[in-house]
């Protein structure tokens, strides 16, 4: 399977969807997780 058929998603399962949700789920998290621990380094630099 392509990337392109992948990210179409015609000939997506279910299971692969629902990875694919968690998956960006537990990335948007993990990104503000770490926007707050660095948040003071962040204000310090700007």
């Amino acid at each position: 399977m392509d990337m392109d058929e992948f990210l179409e998603g015609e000939s997506l399962t279910g299971q692969q969807a629902i990875l694919i949700f968690f998956a960006f789920l537990l990335l948007v998290i993990l990104a503000g997780i770490l926007l707050v621990i660095f948040s003071d380094t962040f204000q310090a630099i700007v």
